[in-house]
């Protein structure tokens, strides 16, 4: 099995997120919603597998590049 960060796509403020640990998630899954410069950006799993951690909370701004989830698949 491999692991597999995802990274923040840009600077921005966590609006929503769509998974927890445990859960299973296909390619093409929202993951998260990051507000930035006013709009809503949806981020989209690229690999299907097993969210084994989510290291952003709801209302936490990350930066771009910062890792928000690690999937195993």
């Amino acid at each position: 099995m491999a692991i597999h960060e995802i990274p923040s796509p840009m600077t921005g403020n966590v609006i929503e997120i769509s998974v927890s640990v445990g859960d299973e998630v296909s390619e093409g899954d929202l993951l998260i919603v990051i507000e930035s410069m006013k709009m809503e950006n949806e981020v989209f799993s690229e690999i299907s597998g097993t969210v084994k951690e989510v290291k952003v909370e709801e209302d936490q701004n990350v930066s771009e590049e910062a890792i928000m989830f690690i999937i195993e698949n």
